[in-house]
């Protein structure tokens, strides 16, 4: 699981806005609701949310890696511990943090101060036959389901149609699936109506952007190409990201952060 700068800021942000703003969808103080991926839940002191969800595999086994943001609601420090979460699999067996899988930003014990945000992942070692279904904090009660099928925030666009988002236009071009469904590609367009130049280095979360799939799953490009290493103002730029679709998986959305702005959501309509 790796995230990049903007993402990290991009997910605090959004988990912060959620509990502010829609209270009683997400943020009510009931710690037996069970919200799926990319929901808030919260007892009203901490609200948890879990914003990126992979499956892992790795020469020490099959890994599930989660992408938490964790927002301390309460006038008094808190303290974030990364034993105190578990994961429930299919089989019923409850599973600690397993520190086996290099994680680039893992979650660490720390301190967090009234109204602050703590972002990071935690790395989970499943049987292979075994799926996710729950996340837990022991020390606060919090669950929240990680079978739940859910649509990320935001408002989702087509494909085709051009968005502005901050100094930039993004579009999705076109999108090509191979015949047996397991590679898909996606075109995309980039122009930079902003007055400094748009830097387009490679960043570490999910190269540009990912896509989700029905469960939740979160699928990070496996190849991509920007014809340029930067756009100047008024000049627009053209790729494609590709993706290995993994078996069984049935990919609903891509989240595409263009350089140095806020994401956006876009539906597939596969």
């Amino acid at each position: 699981m790796e995230y990049g700068k903007r993402a990290l800021i991009w997910v605090s942000v959004l988990a912060f806005v959620l509990c502010q703003t829609i209270p009683n969808t997400f943020c009510s103080p009931n710690e037996e609701s069970l919200p799926g991926v990319f929901d808030v839940a919260s007892n009203g002191q901490l609200a948890v949310s879990v914003m990126d969800m992979q499956k892992c595999d790795s020469m020490q086994g099959f890994f599930l890696a989660l992408g938490l943001v964790m927002e301390n609601m309460q006038n008094i420090t808190i303290q974030v511990d990364p034993s105190t979460f578990n994961v429930q699999d299919s089989h019923g067996e409850m599973i600690n943090a397993s520190k086996e899988y290099a994680l680039k930003y893992p979650l660490i014990r720390c301190e967090v101060n009234p109204g602050e945000v703590v972002v990071g992942s935690l790395g989970f070692k499943l049987n292979e036959e075994a799926m996710p279904v729950m996340f837990l904090d022991q020390s606060s009660g919090l669950r929240i389901r990680l079978d739940k099928a859910s649509k990320p925030p935001g408002i989702s666009h087509s494909l085709g149609v051009p968005i502005k988002t901050g100094d930039c236009i993004v579009g999705i071009e076109g999108l090509s699936q191979s015949q047996d469904g397991r590679i898909l590609q996606i075109d995309y367009l980039l122009k930079n109506f902003g007055p400094e130049v748009m830097l387009l280095e490679p960043r570490d979360y999910g190269r540009f952007g990912n896509l989700i799939d029905a469960s939740g799953f979160s699928i990070p490009a496996s190849d991509y190409k920007m014809l340029g290493p930067a756009v100047p103002p008024g000049g627009t730029l053209e790729g494609y990201l590709t993706y290995t679709i993994p078996y069984g998986s049935d990919p609903l959305y891509l989240i595409f952060w263009p350089p140095e702005e806020d994401a956006v959501l876009f539906d597939l309509g596969l």
